[in-house]
C-alpha cells in the first residue's frame, strides 16, 4: 500500500483523510453501533432526529422526506415510529392544516446525546493512546480546520465533553 503521508497535492491529502476516516470508522464506531442496535433505530431514522437534535426547528414532513431521500409515504412511516416512540412530535401547519410539521423532543435529543457520547468515548480512547507530540500535532491541525464554522457547529457540548 502506498503511503501519502506529508502529502500536499488535494488528491494526496484526500488519501490521507479517507485512511483516517476509515480507521476511525472502523475504530470507534462499535460502541457506537451497538447503542444504534439497543434503540433500535434505522439509519434514517438516526439521521432525522441528528438533523433536527441541535436546533428548535421544525421541518414539514416533505422537507424530512427530501433530507433522508425517501419517498413521502415512507418518511410518514419513519416519524410514526418515531412520534409513537415519544422521540418526535408532529402537528398540523397553523396556515395550512394540508402540511404537518415535525420537531425533535427532548428523549430524542437525549438518544443522539446517548449515540454521541458512544462515538466520543472511542475518540477519547484514541486520544489516550496517542503520544504527547502526537496529540500536539493533531491538536494543532485541529484548531485550524474548528476555525470553520460548519466544523466548529458539529463539537460536542456540555454533557457530552
Amino acid at each position: 500500500m502506498q503511503s501519502y503521508i506529508g502529502a500536499t497535492t488535494e488528491s494526496n491529502l484526500a488519501a490521507d483523510l479517507y485512511a483516517l476516516t476509515v480507521f476511525l470508522n472502523k475504530q470507534c464506531n462499535s460502541d457506537l453501533l451497538a447503542a444504534v442496535g439497543e434503540m433500535e433505530l434505522t439509519l434514517t431514522q438516526i439521521k432525522l432526529l441528528h438533523h433536527l437534535e441541535g436546533t428548535d426547528r421544525e421541518l414539514t414532513l416533505k422537507q424530512a422526506a427530501e433530507f433522508v431521500h425517501v419517498s413521502l409515504p415512507a418518511a410518514s412511516r419513519t416519524v410514526d415510529d418515531l412520534v409513537r416512540r415519544g422521540l418526535m412530535t408532529r402537528h398540523e401547519d397553523v396556515s395550512d392544516r394540508r402540511m404537518k410539521r415535525i420537531s425533535v423532543t427532548d428523549t430524542g435529543r437525549a438518544m443522539i446525546l446517548r449515540l454521541s457520547a458512544a462515538r466520543l468515548h472511542r475518540l477519547e480512547e484514541l486520544c489516550l493512546s496517542l503520544s504527547e507530540s502526537e496529540r500536539e500535532v493533531l491538536s494543532v491541525a485541529l484548531t485550524h480546520l474548528l476555525a470553520r464554522e460548519s466544523i466548529a457547529a458539529c463539537r460536542p457540548v456540555g454533557d457530552q465533553l
